[in-house]
């Protein structure tokens, strides 16, 4: 799994930012998706192109942000449990963005990639192999 999450993180990373396409749930559904052929965003997908249509979106599905669509689609573990390949909701920017655990980092999307952001700014981990289908 190293070998394939260091593939997946070295494709995202000059990849701009884009919502609706490579933004941060997107950025780790994608990464899901590639590991368990499960796409838990497919009924996000093709569904908004905004920041505002993204929160349209979410409403829409009867979630209050990104947080509830982890709560309920994936399994909380301790952030100190959390391994390499793992979910993350991190504090960024004063708003929760998604992440995958790296080692000793998560990575998150910025506007023009990813980056590795330090463990301490993360709010709440999740399962990747217990992803509710």
């Amino acid at each position: 799994m190293n070998l394939d999450l260091q593939d997946y993180l070295d494709q995202c990373a000059e990849r701009e930012f884009a919502w609706g396409e490579f933004d941060c749930c997107l950025f780790v559904a994608n990464w899901i998706l590639r590991r368990t052929g499960v796409d838990l965003a497919r009924d996000f997908k093709g569904h908004y192109k905004t920041e505002l249509g993204a929160k349209r979106r979410l409403k829409a599905l009867g979630f209050d942000g990104i947080e509830s669509v982890f709560k309920a689609r994936l399994k909380p573990v301790l952030n100190s449990y959390a391994r390499r390949g793992d979910l993350a909701l991190v504090n960024y920017d004063g708003q929760l963005v998604g992440g995958i655990v790296g080692l000793n980092c998560v990575y998150c999307v910025t506007q023009s990639g990813t980056t590795a952001l330090d463990l301490s700014m993360v709010y709440s981990c999740y399962s990747l192999e217990s992803a509710n289908v």
